[in-house]
């Protein structure tokens, strides 16, 4: 009798979920443990970082930022990319960062140096979004392309999972049994095969946004595709535009001495007074050139927070230039930008705020179960026929 061509497509489908789980099982395992670790990184480091908040008296006054600006010189004379972060709460030190990195906390009120008490928590959280993105590697690794090919992997054994686990007949008893935990089981193979499937269909939808999000950040056609599909082509990535944030060389239009220069708390002053909703507003120690960039953040709950970008003139401290205009910024992004801005926090989970990271962290250790359970079938199916063939019970052994 001729087989049936669904049966031979959902046997066909069979093995290349089995043997797509097993090739990459061990390595999903560790995305998934590691992101388990990191949903909530953005709240364990708030938390870390309050142990830096100061005891101070009310009417006590700042020091200017000229004078933390010194101090930040002395402290780090080898750097040429110093900035000092303000923030808006009066209680947070002043961070001086050197590039994209942490290179010292001041007291705003006395300029003495503070110990980072979240030092330890960013650096374990560093090493196990290593491990996460490039399993302890070089981004260019063969460990970095063996993560991003498992997790192209693990989207095909979520979508060939979720076939699979639709029941060969329609019934409340057969259904409940693969949607529902049972308090007991005949053995443990029943066992991690209900809980295979419970797991699985729970967490089908989160589990399909994660896995995709990150081939959509692992791959650049993934990532053409996202603005492919609004009809855009991907954005050409810009460097640093120097003379405003002390990170390049100045503009030809800018490279002349500036011979009276504003001083930086006249420019401090300035951007705190034209950004009313401001969060921390990062201003270059060494700025060049005749025209000044002041980054800030603004106040949003959002996980993304918006950004403005502060032009001033170097020498008397104006505003030149305003950008995004005030209320602009979601309307300049395309939708393919949105599209792929959504991608890159919906893996996470940030972009539903702590429902979606709690939605993640779920969705990442039910993946756990999921790779200790089809690595058990995969073992039962597989391995263990071969010991009991060559069992001396069997009576003979294999050919």
């Amino acid at each position: 009798m001729a087989a049936v061509p669904g049966s031979i497509f959902r046997r066909t489908l069979f093995w290349a979920h089995l043997c797509c789980g097993v090739a990459a099982g061990l390595i999903i395992l560790v995305l998934s443990v590691t992101g388990v670790m990191l949903a909530y990184e953005k709240q364990l480091v708030a938390a870390a970082a309050q142990g830096n908040w100061l005891t101070v008296a009310p009417a006590t006054a700042a020091l200017d930022a000229d004078r933390l600006a010194q101090i930040a010189r002395l402290a780090a004379p080898d750097a040429d990319r110093l900035s000092l972060i303000f923030d808006a709460n009066p209680l947070a030190p002043v961070t001086v960062s050197r590039g994209r990195e942490t290179a010292l906390l001041l007291n705003p009120y006395t300029g003495e140096r503070i110990p980072d008490a979240s030092a330890d928590t960013r650096q374990f959280l560093r090493k196990v979004e290593d491990w996460h993105r490039w399993l302890a590697g070089d981004p260019r690794s063969t460990r970095a392309n063996l993560v991003d090919a498992c997790n192209l992997l693990f989207v095909f054994l979520v979508l060939s999972g979720s076939y699979l686990w639709l029941p060969a007949v329609w019934r409340w008893r057969s259904v409940r049994s693969l949607l529902l935990f049972q308090r007991r089981y005949i053995n443990s193979k029943l066992r991690d095969y209900t809980w295979h499937h419970v797991f699985s269909v729970w967490m089908l939808i989160p589990l399909l946004l994660i896995s995709v999000s990150g081939v959509v950040m692992s791959y650049d056609w993934a990532n053409t595709l996202v603005y492919a599909a609004f009809g855009e082509q991907v954005p050409q990535r810009r460097g640093p535009e120097g003379p405003g944030n002390g990170a390049g060389p100045a503009r030809k239009e800018e490279s002349g001495d500036v011979t009276a220069r504003a001083s930086l708390e006249v420019l401090l002053s300035t951007a705190k007074s034209e950004l009313a909703q401001w969060q921390r507003l990062t201003l270059p120690v060494l700025p060049a050139g005749s025209r000044i960039d002041i980054a800030a953040e603004l106040q949003s709950d959002e996980a993304r927070p918006p950004r403005q970008t502060l032009t001033l003139n170097a020498s008397d401290g104006s505003v030149l230039k305003r950008s995004p205009p005030p209320g602009s910024a979601a309307a300049l992004q395309s939708p393919g930008q949105r599209a792929r801005v959504w991608f890159r926090f919906v893996h996470t989970g940030e972009a539903y705020g702590l429902i979606g990271q709690t939605l993640a962290a779920l969705a990442s250790i039910a993946a756990c179960f999921l790779v200790y359970t089809g690595l058990a079938l995969a073992f039962r199916r597989l391995i263990q026929p071969l010991w009991r063939s060559r069992s001396p019970r069997s009576g003979r052994l294999p050919t």
